[in-house]
């Protein structure tokens, strides 16, 4: 069991800057509002959340969705977001801070994901070599082999939260999220005449 980002506010800080930049602001706020900051900085990851059932998710699903993640965010010199257990945080942060329909989406959107892997190669999900399930993933956001806008958008969700579970980790937000200063560093005692013109209402006329 470990538990997600250290809990202090430089390190919370930092991290929904970083988090804003990666993401977008949009989609970031979306993600941070109300509870959702304090439910995934609060997580604890289950030893093993893959071969189980948890609160919306089959142990079938779960398995789907380790490998998902897998694809999404691969091992590179850090951990995938499968090996950090973001599967088991996306099951948490659902069932806590998503509506109903939400919820549905993101389990409607795994389960159409299983079953067009048993339409194309006859095999699970889980069994396809990482070509054809990185295949299947590139087709849903392409809207292709039987899947249409409604399946982007879900799996849309889904790889926001699978990002924001893996920077929500404490190898996630440490050792590859990076904070840069936006816009830079502050100059001072600069020549007036190399600013060109100082704040004006132009916009208003």
């Amino acid at each position: 069991m470990k538990k997600h980002i250290l809990d202090t506010a430089v390190n919370k800080r930092q991290f929904m800057q970083g988090l804003a930049v990666l993401m977008g602001a949009g989609v970031s706020a979306q993600l941070m509002s109300g509870q959702a900051l304090a439910s995934a900085l609060s997580y604890q990851a289950e030893s093993d959340s893959t071969n189980q059932a948890l609160t919306l998710f089959t142990e079938k699903q779960m398995q789907c969705l380790h490998d998902i993640c897998a694809q999404v965010l691969p091992q590179t010199d850090t951990p995938s977001a499968a090996q950090l257990g973001v599967h088991g945080f996306i099951d948490h942060q659902l069932s806590v801070c998503f509506s109903k329909e939400q919820q549905q989406q993101a389990i409607a959107i795994v389960e159409k994901i299983k079953q067009m892997a048993m339409s194309h190669w006859q095999k699970s999900y889980v069994e396809l070599t990482a070509k054809q399930q990185i295949l299947l993933l590139q087709q849903i956001e392409a809207q292709q082999a039987g899947f249409d806008e409604q399946d982007g958008a879900a799996f849309s969700l889904l790889k926001s939260l699978i990002v924001y579970g893996y920077f929500t980790t404490e190898i996630g937000a440490t050792q590859v999220l990076a904070y840069q200063a936006v816009p830079g560093g502050f100059k001072g005692s600069i020549p007036y005449a190399s600013v060109g013109k100082s704040y004006g209402s132009l916009a208003y006329y």
